[in-house]
């Protein structure tokens, strides 16, 4: 068990945002007033959730901040909403990013993917990183992995679309 500076328990609960429903868990209340929220609206982290490791970032919504869990997390903890579980976590630095070894690879392997990957926001570097890690078979990683460097040279990639990637204009910037 990994040593963890905030810590409190709390139960798993739905919070719809508009037409959206999430499964959270919400931030206590007197960690809370301890974090730095005043500078930034939302807190990277590391942590667990009835054990299980987690990397999300505290969210706000009317006065108060929320986790969100994913169903890979929820199934590997045996838990639902409404279960009692414990919080466990750490400040992570907001620009810290850790690339799935297949993109890591084919950036490595393409210098102009890498550049332009590079111009792209932390959250959309994030974003990109999250579709490779979530992907299950080796099939569904390579094709997301091809996709990703199709983005990143401008060719129109429907399912990535919603993330407006910076892409030089390659008649500006021969």
């Amino acid at each position: 068990m990994m040593f963890y500076p905030y810590g409190f328990e709390t139960r798993i609960a739905h919070h719809d945002l508009g037409t959206y429903r999430y499964t959270v868990v919400w931030l206590d209340e007197d960690i809370a007033a301890e974090l730095p929220f005043d500078g930034q609206p939302r807190l990277r982290i590391t942590g667990e959730v009835a054990d299980v490791p987690i990397e999300g970032a505290w969210q706000p919504s009317r006065g108060r901040w929320y986790l969100m869990l994913g169903k890979p997390l929820l199934k590997a903890a045996g838990k639902g909403v409404g279960d009692e579980v414990e919080v466990r976590f750490r400040l992570a630095t907001p620009d810290q990013l850790i690339l799935p070894e297949a993109l890591e690879r084919a950036l490595d392997a393409d210098p102009q993917a890498r550049a332009v990957f590079e111009l792209q926001t932390i959250g959309k570097q994030r974003a990109l990183a999250h579709r490779v890690g979530s992907a299950k078979g080796p099939d569904t990683i390579a094709k997301r992995v091809t996709e990703i460097l199709d983005a990143l040279v401008g060719r129109d990639v429907p399912t990535l679309s919603r993330l407006r990637l910076v892409v030089p204009d390659p008649v500006a910037n021969p």
